[in-house]
């Protein structure tokens, strides 16, 4: 390898074996994903604040933390959803895989967060857990306010033909670390917090079916 191909190169990790990364099968879902973006999210704004101001930084770190954020939503509507069924619900709202499918081809955030308040008041949890919680819906709002469409953090120009503009047309100076602290207290409220709490859910719903239909009910 000559010199510049070295400089153009990342360095390589000390052992061999740190070079393989292991990708898919059936642990890979949308939480492990979001789990990726996320810790990717922190590791930018941790360097961004321990470097100083990098202004090339901000919007694809925002990227990153929304779209953790993005996946982390579709994962707990996938999962309030299945554990919905498993109760025996049978309302207006149809919960099948096909339909599911449907309503999360979105990146909005604002109808995620709609849809899961929907499915987690289906379920047999107390009654301040059957909503996502004010400040988390907060930021949530902000959120969607900022990028309903999942493009304003991810080019400079968004739309199409006559509706295809800049996405930030006017220079602003932004507290960012206040920003971007928010929103990082909500992706990991939601992968860590929310997250967890429907997985034991999950779990100890399936623990009870099990254990009834053991005894004959």
């Amino acid at each position: 390898m000559d010199e510049a191909e070295n400089w153009l190169s990342l360095p390589r990790p000390q052992w061999s074996h740190h070079e393989i990364a292991i990708w898919g099968g059936a642990s890979e879902d949308d939480l492990a994903i979001a789990n990726g973006y996320l810790e990717v999210a922190e590791i930018a704004a941790r360097h961004w604040i321990a470097h100083g101001p990098n202004d090339f930084l901000p919007i694809p770190i925002l990227y990153n933390y929304r779209h953790s954020i993005e996946l982390t939503l579709k994962w707990l509507i996938r999962t309030a959803a299945g554990c919905a069924v498993q109760e025996g619900y049978g309302g207006p709202e149809d919960l099948s895989p096909a339909k599911l499918d449907e309503r999360l081809r979105t990146h909005n955030i604002r109808k995620l967060a709609d849809c899961l308040n929907r499915y987690l008041a289906l379920l047999d949890l107390p009654k301040p857990e059957r909503r996502i919680d004010p400040e988390s819906w907060k930021q949530l709002n902000w959120l969607d306010s900022e990028d309903a469409t999942g493009e304003t953090f991810r080019y400079a120009v968004v739309g199409h033909g006559p509706h295809r503009a800049a996405a930030r047309p006017v220079q602003q100076n932004v507290n960012f670390y206040e920003l971007v602290n928010e929103l990082h207290k909500l992706a990991h409220l939601l992968w860590g917090g929310y997250a967890s709490h429907l997985s034991v859910y999950e779990y100890w719903q399936t623990e009870y079916i099990e254990e009834m239909r053991a005894a004959g009910y």
